[in-house]
């Protein structure tokens, strides 16, 4: 089942396959790819709506450099 624009503000898989081992070791569920890439990027969505403003130029950077996405993963465009 596809749920709205499933490449907007993917997370890396290195992200995803963590959230999945958090969230089989929190719920006791094993989520599958499909489903973990769901979960994961509307909680990090969630997360940004709440609590990241406006990314500055240094933090595009350094999110790019360390987890391999800065602004257009990050931001609506």
């Amino acid at each position: 089942m596809l749920r709205g624009n499933e490449n907007e503000n993917m997370l890396p898989k290195k992200a995803v396959d963590q959230f999945k081992e958090l969230y089989q070791k929190r719920y006791g569920v094993k989520l599958d790819d499909k489903e973990a890439e769901f979960r994961a990027n509307n909680l990090f969505n969630l997360y940004k709506a709440v609590y990241i403003g406006p990314i500055s130029n240094n933090d595009q950077v350094e999110l790019k450099n360390q987890y391999g996405y800065g602004k257009s993963k990050l931001q609506n465009n």
